[in-house]
Formats: C-alpha cells, structure tokens, sequence
C-alpha cells in the first residue's frame, strides 16, 4: 500500500481558503471596496519548513530576516494554520511576539489554549481538554469499564492521553493498558503496540492518533489478522479517507469516534467541480487530486496493473455538501479574519484597540489592532450557529459522533449516529447517541448493554458495583 499518497483532505482545505477568499472579495456588504489577498505554503508536516514558513510571511520578501518587515503592499493581517498542534506551537510562539493573529483549523492541543505562552492563537476547532471529556462520557454510556488508550508520541497525542486517562478513571472505569506511537519511527512501533494489545484482555481502544500515524498499526492488524476489538476514533482520524478502504473494513468495521461538527458549505461544491472542468493539468495538484479522485495513473507513471487517466473522466456522485468537515473549518477561519477587518474598518468610538478604546487606522494598522477585533468576532456563517472565540482562543464545543459501517461497495462509510457539546456555562456537557443506527465490530446493531460483560475481565468485574470506582 502507498502510504505516501496524495491527501485529497488537504488539498480540499486548501481550495477552501480559495474558495473563502473569493467569496468574500465578491461580497457587496463585507469588506466593500476591499480585496483580500493570500499567500499559501505547504509546511510538508515538517517543524523547520513550519518555521521557514512563518519566518518567509513575517519578512514579506523572499528571504527570511527576523525582526524585519519588507512588506511593499497591503498589510499582513494574519495566518490560517497550521493544520498539526506541535508545528502550530512553533509558529505560534513566533507570531506571539509580534501579536500576528493566527487562526488554525486542525490544533486541538489544551497546551495551545494558554494565553501566557500564547497571545495571539486562535482556532476553528476545539480544544481537545473538551474532546477527551467526551471520550471518557462516551465509554461511560456504553458501559465500558475496561479499555486501553493508544496516542501518538506527540502533542497532540500525549497531552489528548493525559486528560483522557484522568476522565475516563474519573468516570468510573479503569484504564487496560496505555501505548504509545512512536511517530518518528518508520514502523510506527507497531508490532510492539499489537503485542501490547494481544496481551491485554481489554477489547475496547481508544486511539488518538493521526490517520496516517494509525494506518502503520491499521497494516499491523491487518498482518497478524487481529480481528474483534472496538475503536473509539479521536477527530484526527474519525472520518478519515485513508482508513476507509475497503481493505481495512476487517479491522476497523463498527469503529466509533468524535468527528468535527460539519455544516453547509453552499456553492463549494462547484468550485470544486470547477477544478474537474477547467482540467489544468500542469498544475500538479490537479494531477494528482486527478488520480487520487478518479482511481488511475496518468501515463508517464502507469504501469500494466493500473488504469491510466485519460482526463475526460467524470465524477458520478459529487460529494454531499455536508461532508466538508475540516474545510469549513479552513472556511470560518478566513471569515472570522474578514469580519474582524470589517470592525477595524468600520470601528466606532470605544469598541477599538487604542488607548481609551479609539480605533486605528483601517488601511495602516498593526497586528495587534486587528488582534483586539478577532477577540471579539461574533458572527455566523450561512445557516450556521454563531461564530466566536472564548478568552483561550477556542470556539464553542460540538462535536459529530460517527460509527464506521459498511458500502454497497465494502468500504468505509462513517455515519453520524450522535453528537456531543461542551458549553460551558451553559447548558453543560450533553451527549446524544441514537444506539439504533450503531453497527458493531461483528456487523450487528445490538445494544450497548450487551458489550458490558465482553468488556470486563472476570476478574476485575467484582471491582464495579453501581458504576462506582474502586482503587483499580
């Protein structure tokens, strides 16, 4: 299997931000007579090109000078990015120091959320402090009192690993067994966590990992036909594509997990079938969305066993508006930046970001002053609920609860079965579930109550009564 394929994810969050743009540059009511421009640059999941990045946007030129702005045009006004939590804490310790607004779309890290070390981080998607809360109340509704927890060996997956084991004891069951991905190997230490697995009676995971982190353990699996076990999915890997090949359907069939919240992106599914209708193949984006989409190999690459493009293929089902998750992400993110320069601009006496609350110039303003207009964005998107950040930068807490379940095609679908919110102050925690549509690891709809005593080691269920936790 090419683990190195392309991420048709990724590229759609890119054409997101596009698509945002030019949206919004074609809006009579936001931002008039004001056109936003953007730079992009792909980081490669790499921490120095993450640096390189942010070094090359701060300088404005083609050479990276700290502490030097050779910006000739229009002001910088922020970042959307990056994707992963441990680069999006480097750039964000940078970007700190000068108060850049940054905006990432996929950092879920609790470390992100402290203002100290982090002024000016924001973020479309929740901290995972929320996230992992909903995990732990998600085991505890199935009853499950006896799981492993599997994470990366990053920040992302250590601090999710932390806060999670704690809930989850809190909660009322006891933590199996806790493993570590180890990222920067090329096996991912995958035979040593499979062991692990094998070893323990536990038959319930939690995973926070990335997709392409957990699809080297997905391939041990598949190896050694380990079989029988419930995946509970962090949002990383929830819906992912590359896990959703028919192919892992034995291991990973009746998978639940936290999927971002989605919502209606209208009109951005033309743009996408644009990209289809414009063919231009010298872009080699586009060539290799081509091939990603479409299932084939353009010539010059094919070999006998693959079925060459020809690039008059077309798409039969269009993806369905509503299954853009990190893209919309990406979308509010652009937004939240275009409606804090529309209060920059059209600042009134009080609410700006100078000395007694007087507004700064709209056309030649710091970052900090378009900082102090992020902080207080309140807006909504199309239909959707109301935009905001809380005082740590995070937005409301909704979370989509997907079970994996199987195509006509005998791939991977990812149903949405539930939903979980964290509002704070509010209403509280509140998880639905509607465990009729759920399909489990052997394929049936049973009830969660029946997993209760294929979970627990006998002997360890004398140690539950009444779902109170003793010393485990």
């Amino acid at each position: 299997m090419d683990l190195t394929m392309f991420a048709l994810e990724y590229y759609q969050t890119m054409q997101a931000f596009i698509f945002a743009v030019e949206e919004i540059n074609s809006d009579p009511e936001l931002l008039p007579n004001i056109t936003l421009g953007y730079q992009t640059f792909d980081t490669c999941n790499n921490l120095r090109s993450a640096a390189q990045s942010t070094l090359f946007m701060l300088s404005g030129g083609n050479e990276m000078i700290p502490n030097y702005n050779c910006h000739l045009g229009p002001p910088l006004a922020g970042i959307v990015g990056e994707s992963g939590s441990t680069r999006s804490i480097l750039m964000a310790q940078i970007l700190g120091l000068y108060r850049y607004p940054q905006i990432s779309y996929f950092a879920s890290s609790p470390i992100l959320s402290d203002r100290n070390l982090f002024p000016s981080f924001f973020r479309t998607i929740p901290s995972d402090e929320f996230q992992m809360r909903g995990l732990a109340q998600l085991v505890a509704h199935f009853g499950w009192t006896w799981v492993g927890l599997l994470a990366n060996d990053n920040d992302y997956g250590q601090f999710g690993l932390q806060i999670a084991k704690q809930e989850i004891i809190n909660s009322g069951a006891c933590v199996a067994f806790t493993e570590s991905i180890l990222t920067g190997q090329p096996n991912k230490n995958a035979p040593h966590v499979i062991k692990v697995i094998q070893e323990s009676t536990a038959k319930v995971i939690v995973v926070i990992s990335s997709d392409s982190d957990f699809v080297i353990v997905a391939e041990e699996l598949l190896r050694q036909n380990i079989t029988g076990y419930t995946w509970v999915a962090s949002e990383a890997w929830a819906t992912s594509e590359l896990l959703s090949k028919e192919r892992f359907q034995r291991v990973l069939l009746g998978t639940l997990g936290f999927a971002i919240h989605h919502g209606p992106m209208p009109n951005f599914n033309m743009h996408l079938n644009s990209i289809y209708q414009t063919k231009k193949f010298h872009d080699s984006f586009v060539r290799e969305f081509w091939e990603q989409t479409f299932s084939c190999k353009w010539p010059d690459k094919v070999d006998v066993t693959e079925q060459p493009c020809t690039g008059n293929e077309t798409l039969e089902n269009p993806p369905a508006e509503e299954d853009h998750r990190l893209s919309l992400n990406v979308y509010t993110a652009v937004y939240a930046f275009a409606w804090a320069l529309q209060d920059l601009i059209y600042c009134t006496s009080k609410k700006g970001s100078l000395h007694c609350g007087d507004c700064a110039n709209g056309c030649l303003f710091n970052p900090w002053h378009l900082l102090h207009h992020i902080k207080n964005v309140n807006f909504s998107i199309k239909d959707r609920s109301h935009i905001f950040f809380d005082a740590k930068g995070n937005p409301p807490a909704i979370y989509d609860i997907v079970n994996w379940r199987l195509t006509s095609k005998g791939s991977l679908e990812q149903a949405v079965v539930g939903n979980y919110s964290y509002l704070n102050g509010l209403d509280g925690k509140i998880l639905n579930i509607d465990g009729d549509k759920m399909t489990w690891t052997n394929s049936d709809t049973q009830s969660a109550i029946n997993f209760l005593d294929m979970r627990i080691p006998v002997e360890n269920r004398k140690r539950f009564t009444d779902r109170q936790l003793t010393p485990c």
